[in-house]
């Protein structure tokens, strides 16, 4: 944080050059894209939303440190699923990530925006917006069950972990009474479906 204060550790440039390469590559990427609509698109638009929304509300709070690691996950993700997003949605994705990059990195937006095809400023367009649908990750119903029996029904994340499917699982309080003098022996976890306690 920039009000944090602390010793210059010039160790730190290595990271954001790292940054700067991957995200002057990837957005600059001409490799084949996914026919029609690509298997990812639909996480890359809600990835696109939710960074925006970080990034803005970073921005505006001075939080220069998080605007970044925002937009180093997008760079990962995007690097990550670059042969599973259409073209269209790669090209949204390339120019929402340029003007997010334009206030940190400035010189080297412009000449992104430009090499995407643009004759204009990027420093003049206007700041990206967001759905506040598409910022909040989908959630499917997860049956938790106590030693085989069904003891509630609990909403979760679309992909949550066992560990966090756990968690959720315990601190149900239609679970707990069924749990809280035992031991869990183990965790049968059915992703996206069902996580079982056993007891002991």
């Amino acid at each position: 944080p920039w009000n944090a204060g602390g010793p210059w550790n010039p160790q730190g440039i290595a990271g954001i050059e790292r940054f700067l390469s991957s995200t002057w590559s990837i957005v600059l990427d001409g490799s084949a894209r996914a026919d029609g609509n690509g298997p990812a698109d639909d996480e890359i638009e809600r990835l696109l939303h939710k960074t925006t929304r970080r990034v803005t509300e970073d921005l505006e709070r001075f939080r220069f440190n998080t605007h970044l690691a925002a937009l180093m996950e997008l760079v990962n993700a995007l690097i990550r699923l670059r042969s599973q997003i259409s073209a269209t949605r790669w090209q949204e994705a390339s120019q929402r990530l340029t003007l997010m990059l334009a206030p940190s990195a400035p010189h080297m937006a412009e000449e992104l925006w430009h090499r995407l095809g643009h004759s204009d400023s990027v420093h003049l367009q206007d700041w990206p917006s967001y759905d506040e649908e598409l910022t909040v990750d989908p959630q499917v119903m997860l049956i938790v069950q106590v030693n085989g029996k069904v003891r509630d029904r609990i909403e979760a994340p679309v992909g949550v972990e066992e560990e966090e499917a756990k968690r959720l699982a315990l601190a149900s309080s239609k679970v707990q009474p069924f749990v809280e003098n035992a031991t869990i022996r183990q965790v049968i976890y059915v992703p996206g479906r069902l996580v079982n306690l056993v007891t002991g």
